[in-house]
């Protein structure tokens, strides 16, 4: 990679240009179906005990978070910056059969564009790191805090700086889909400066035995469990449970994702009696809500050396699937 990267040309694009060039392949890059497949048994037992009857997913990207929310029965909406984004995300709806709200807009208008509150707000896939600033940071969060409502959760997913920054870890693991004689693949690594991270996205696409590659840079600022512990607390969260993954394990200070659990001070409508995310997760893992075949997906750490994972592109029709069959509600076995 380091080779390849020797005579691409890498220059940093501003944020929203970097997304909208993302937004035709992005699904191609993501694998939805397996990400919904993990997160969805975290969401439903969130949604379940808290009562939560409506969402709101920050930088939704194509949208496949807010789809999975309204198919567990929430009032959902999503935001984000990039026009096209937008664009994916309410075509990908439309695909699913389902009906949700998805806006143009950032961190910056939330409490001025939404009259009424949500009982969840997520932002996920790392999204703080392109705020430049601590300040800047506050500020979105203050903004996440005025619309949730009284006793309302706010889940952020986040990479685990500590951890990439002490081991200088660069490399991801590749993603790619092949659909025919056609192949794409993505490789994503990071160039550590002083005080950001160059993060970019090489990707590879091959039609006809002929390869073409292009190579797509933003600038991210890393956040560390300390700043994000005193800021969210700042604001004025209640409690902030840290976990290493969506199975509601603790924080690994080794492990690569970081995923935060904050309760807005009052009390939710419907809300059952004293649950937290803690007690949420120690039951959730006794009771084995997660099926062995997710718990494995989530524990498995494929190499960054080995072949890259291709797959078939999977379809907006697939993806809704997947969604529908990670939130579909258990049977009652009958004695």
């Amino acid at each position: 990679m380091t080779l390849a990267l020797s005579f691409m040309e890498k220059s940093v694009l501003p944020v929203l240009e970097f997304y909208d060039q993302l937004s035709d392949s992005y699904d191609q890059m993501i694998s939805w179906p397996t990400r919904i497949g993990t997160e969805g048994s975290f969401f439903k037992k969130l949604t379940t005990d808290y009562k939560i009857k409506s969402s709101l997913d920050i930088a939704c990207s194509t949208g496949f978070h807010v789809i999975m929310f309204r198919r567990l029965g929430l009032d959902a909406v999503g935001v984000d910056a990039s026009p096209k984004m937008i664009e994916k995300a309410r075509a990908n709806a439309v695909t699913c059969g389902v009906t949700v709200e998805f806006i143009l807009g950032d961190f910056t208008t939330l409490s001025k564009r939404f009259s009424e509150g949500f009982d969840i707000i997520t932002c996920l896939g790392d999204t703080i790191s392109h705020l430049r600033t601590k300040p800047e940071l506050k500020k979105a969060l203050q903004e996440i805090y005025k619309c949730l409502n009284p006793g309302g959760l706010f889940v952020l997913q986040n990479r685990n700086y500590d951890h990439l920054i002490r081991n200088r870890i660069r490399f991801f693991p590749p993603t790619g889909s092949r659909n025919g004689s056609e192949e794409t693949l993505f490789f994503r690594l990071l160039d550590f400066n002083p005080k950001s991270i160059d993060f970019s996205i090489v990707t590879f696409h091959r039609h006809e035995n002929r390869w073409d590659s292009v190579v797509r840079t933003a600038e991210i600022f890393p956040y560390f469990k300390s700043d994000l512990e005193g800021l969210l607390r700042g604001v004025g969260f209640k409690k902030t449970d840290f976990y290493r993954n969506f199975n509601f394990e603790d924080y690994d200070k080794n492990g690569p994702d970081l995923i935060v659990v904050c309760e807005k001070k009052g009390t939710l409508k419907g809300k059952l009696p004293a649950k937290s995310a803690a007690s949420i997760g120690k039951a959730n893992r006794a009771s084995k809500v997660i099926s062995p075949k997710a718990r494995e997906v989530m524990h498995s750490k494929p190499s960054p050396r080995v072949s890259p994972q291709r797959q078939h592109p999977a379809s907006s029709k697939e993806m809704g699937k997947a969604i529908a069959k990670s939130t579909k509600p258990r049977r009652k076995k009958s004695r």
